[in-house]
């Protein structure tokens, strides 16, 4: 019963910092989709059935990517971070909680069909893997998943990152060093 608590405190945890005005991370937007397709390049087995799959998947990831910038806003200020990137704050909004959700979901489809079935107790620990993973960035490391999680994963976060670029074109200015000098109150 505890489990299920604490399984539900973080879920609701996680779902309510969408709701809040958060400082762009170069990390999560940049290196972390990066380094899960590295993942699905190092897992990936060339075959024809795999590269329909994958680029069915690359189709769905994108559109999930996209729908999960629907509502975002996007809030500048004039401080900058220790690399001389100025600070973001960006609301990802309800959009992408659904998004989130629905990348969990298809990573359950995707499960269920490889494994040929999926139970109860199965989806809940994936679940809790998905949370840790988006609350513990180092459990971004440490996971070990299959070649059509790391796509998805990656894919989906690329997508959303690139469409939140066109969004708000100057948010590439958060990812990128700059010439500006920061104040003493920045540092």
């Amino acid at each position: 019963m505890k489990f299920y608590l604490i399984l539900l405190l973080a879920v609701g945890y996680m779902c309510s910092k969408a709701f809040k005005f958060e400082k762009v991370s170069r990390l999560e937007a940049v290196t972390l989709p990066f380094y899960a397709f590295w993942m699905f390049l190092a897992n990936f087995t060339w075959n024809w059935k795999n590269v329909g799959i994958m680029c069915a998947l690359c189709i769905v990831a994108v559109c999930l990517g996209w729908y999960q910038t629907r509502n975002a806003e996007l809030k500048e200020t004039t401080r900058f971070d220790k690399h001389g990137r100025p600070i973001k704050l960006l609301k990802k909004g309800k959009a992408y909680n659904i998004g989130w959700f629905l990348v969990f979901l298809v990573g359950i489809m995707l499960e269920a069909v490889a494994e040929h079935g999926i139970g109860f107790q199965m989806i809940l620990e994936k679940l809790q893997e998905e949370v840790e993973r988006d609350l513990f960035i180092f459990k971004y490391f440490s996971t070990g998943s299959t070649w059509y999680l790391w796509e998805l994963s990656a894919v989906s976060n690329l997508a959303c990152t690139y469409f939140l670029e066109k969004k708000f074109p100057n948010l590439r200015t958060a990812f990128k060093r700059t010439s500006k000098t920061k104040t003493s109150e920045d540092k």
